[in-house]
Parts: C-alpha cells; sequence; structure tokens
C-alpha cells in the first residue's frame, strides 16, 4: 500500500471518528387518489381458537406492506463491501405502532467502527383493526406524507436516495391494490388410545400406512418414537407417536397436526371436524 493510499484512508477515517454532515430533509409529494384498503380475518372455533389473534392479524398487515414495498430480496439489509472497511448497505425496515406501519428505506456507507452515513426515506400507512366476536376486521388508509434525508458519505460527496420519489409512489399504491396476507399457522391435538395389538405389531402398522420422515424413528427397547406424514383430501397431517407396552397391550401417544390458512377476505380452510376425523384414521391404522 502505497504512502498516498494511506493518506487518504486516514483523512476517510479522521471524518469518520469526527462530526458528520447533517441531512438535508424535504417532503416527498404524494398523491391522495388511493382509497382505503380493508382487511377481514375469520376467528376459528376449537383447537384453531389461537390462529387468527390481533398479535397475528398484526404480523399479516405488517408482511403484506413489507411484501409489496419493494427490497424483499433483502432481510432488512443487504449490503457489499466497497472497500476493506466501508461497506455500502441499503434496505428497508417495516415495523408497527398502534396507529401506523412504519416504513424506513435506506442506503449509504455503513464503517467498521460502527458509523454510518445514509441517506433515507421515511413513511407510514395509518390503520385501525376492530375486533367482533366474529372476526378482525382492518382498515388500512393511505400513507399521507412522505420525507426524504438526503445525506452525504464522510467526503461530502451526496447519497443516492433508497427510492425515487416516483418508484415510492407506485409501492405504495401496490400495498393498497394488491391482495392482502393469508394467516397461515398449524393447529394441534394431543392424546392417547389404546390398542389390543403388542407395540411391535402398531409399530409395523403404521410403517406400513403412513409416510415415515427422515430420521424420526427414535425407538429403544421401551418405546417406539415416531414421526409420519399422511394425507386427508388435499392436505397433509403430520404426527407424532410414542407407542409403547401397556397392561399386556399397546398404548399410543399422539401429538396431531395440520396446516390452516385463514384469508383477508373474512373466509378460511379451516374444517372444525377434521381433527376427530385423522384421529379416527390413526386408531385404524393402529389396529389394521
Amino acid at each position: 500500500m502505497n504512502l498516498k493510499r494511506l493518506a487518504v484512508i486516514a483523512v476517510i477515517l479522521s471524518f469518520v471518528s469526527g462530526c458528520k454532515s447533517t441531512p438535508d430533509i424535504r417532503d416527498i409529494p404524494l398523491s391522495l387518489a388511493a382509497k382505503n384498503k380493508t382487511l377481514e380475518y375469520k376467528k376459528l372455533p376449537g383447537v384453531a381458537s389461537n390462529v387468527v389473534t390481533l398479535g397475528t392479524v398484526k404480523n399479516a398487515l405488517r408482511e403484506h406492506v413489507s411484501a409489496h414495498t419493494g427490497y424483499t430480496q433483502c432481510d432488512i439489509e443487504c449490503g457489499k463491501w466497497q472497500t476493506a472497511d466501508i461497506k455500502l448497505i441499503w434496505g428497508k425496515k417495516v415495523s408497527l405502532t398502534d396507529s401506523e406501519v412504519k416504513i424506513t428505506y435506506f442506503r449509504g456507507d455503513k464503517f467498521r467502527t460502527g458509523s454510518t452515513y445514509l441517506s433515507k426515506v421515511h413513511t407510514a400507512f395509518p390503520y385501525q383493526i376492530e375486533e367482533t366476536t366474529e372476526s378482525f376486521k382492518v382498515n388500512l388508509l393511505p400513507a399521507m406524507t412522505a420525507t426524504a434525508e438526503d445525506a452525504s458519505d464522510a467526503l461530502f460527496i451526496p447519497i443516492s436516495s433508497p427510492v425515487s420519489d416516483k418508484t415510492l409512489q407506485e409501492l405504495l399504491d401496490n400495498v393498497l391494490n394488491k391482495p392482502g396476507k393469508n394467516i397461515d399457522r398449524h393447529v394441534y391435538s394431543s392424546g392417547s388410545f389404546n390398542v389390543e395389538f403388542d407395540p411391535a405389531s402398531v409399530q409395523t402398522s403404521f410403517e406400513r400406512k403412513l409416510k415415515q420422515k427422515p430420521n424420526e424413528n427414535k425407538s429403544n427397547k421401551r418405546v417406539y418414537k415416531n414421526s409420519f406424514t399422511f394425507n386427508s383430501g388435499d392436505m397433509v397431517a403430520y404426527v407424532d407417536l410414542d407407542i409403547f407396552l401397556y397392561r399386556g397391550k399397546s398404548k399410543v401417544e399422539y401429538r396431531l397436526s395440520h396446516p390452516v390458512s385463514v384469508s383477508p377476505d373474512g373466509t378460511s380452510q379451516y374444517d372444525e371436524n377434521l381433527m376427530g376425523i385423522l384421529l379416527e384414521h390413526l386408531k385404524s391404522v393402529a389396529n389394521s
């Protein structure tokens, strides 16, 4: 490394350790032509009662906004090293308050020392959530304001904005025009039942009629421990089983689960009777 390059790095580092330039803040004009977006998530009964809650609805709202506002390839932050000490970073942060979905875009330099020089764009979607006995209703309003912080790097060279004014408007419109996010979860039920056959025979029946997950047979001399998948129509169910000797026969302890999807249009793919149907299938296999 020559003396000239060392001198340049020394100058840069002196700026990093010293004061930063103050970004110029400007308002970004937004179109107010967009209409509110309404989402409705229906509450589910029984073992699925914890699928649609205020927390899962807020999470679905945040995911919806995040999915349609760009930088989806970044998990908060993308970056690449420009030099051994300076990393160019860019990305987006989406967070919820009790009344807004806040979005911050950023782009700029990050130093190994921890100092950053970033241009940013801030905006937010106001929202309200109404809970009834049947559902959660979300009213998502258009973003009303946006501001840009136009910053410079350590050498006072302007840092380009993370998103142009035109692209920002297009992304904000996407949020209100695209379908909302589903709430996808699994529901669970556990219990036990007795079988008239010995544990080895019951184990063989499950292996023959269900699909065993790879590397999930953790059996020992006392207990057969397994995880299986099986189909009920187009849906794939999962079950963890413990099979062991009980009063000369067998006891099967199970933990059943299957996926549930709740749409933002007030519908769901949940069948309250399905868990009972799955359990009866397990009992039939165990006794075959």
